[in-house]
């Protein structure tokens, strides 16, 4: 079994360096070399507080699943309004969509799938891949948070009331997912910033 590991470890470490070929890596752009730095931003650290909060992660689910909106978005807004700053559209990078639609909900997509059609229907020897999967989910929703920081920074406006900008932000936020401002509001009442 070792041997056999040696043997997929040398094919993942060349396969490694011709998918690192620096004329292809995307970490040679500069703008990509800042994300990749800022994974670890206020903005992230602000989130996996917040996430951590009992009831918080139900609500934000709720919110995901039932009404379509992006637990990302809501808190960048709810990251802005604990440091008193305005959300809006112009908040969301250009290309952020496309980012979640073509890496954060395949994976998602990926890892729901796997839990009822793998590890429960043919069982549990599936979970370990598919708990790798859920870390790969969660570096792409990082890196959208990181993108979602960056844009923050370039768009920050001036400093207002927490309170103010709290049920400000996550009312122009409920308008942009479509969602009822009073169904974010009731639902995100138990956050703490």
């Amino acid at each position: 079994m070792a041997d056999s590991q040696n043997v997929l470890d040398t094919g993942l470490n060349i396969d490694a360096q011709f998918a690192t070929n620096s004329a292809e890596n995307p970490l040679t752009d500069p703008l990509e070399q800042s994300l990749e730095n800022t994974l670890d931003n206020e903005l992230w650290q602000y989130a996996y507080q917040v996430y951590s909060q009992a009831g918080v992660e139900a609500a934000l689910l709720a919110l995901q699943d039932d009404h379509g909106a992006d637990i990302n978005l809501i808190l960048q807004a709810l990251w802005l309004a604990s440091e008193g700053k305005q959300w809006t559209e112009a908040c969301i990078p250009a290309d952020y969509d496309q980012w979640i639609a073509e890496q954060v909900l395949p994976l998602r997509k990926m890892r729901r799938s796997m839990k009822v059609d793998w590890v429960e229907k043919r069982g549990p020897q599936y979970e370990n891949f598919r708990q790798q999967v859920k870390k790969l989910e969660l570096k792409a929703e990082q890196h959208a948070l990181a993108m979602l920081f960056h844009q923050s920074n370039r768009v920050l406006g001036q400093e207002e009331s927490v309170t103010k900008t709290l049920e400000s932000n996550l009312s122009q936020l409920a308008a942009y997912l479509t969602i009822k401002p009073e169904l974010m509001l009731s639902t995100l009442s138990t956050v703490n910033n």
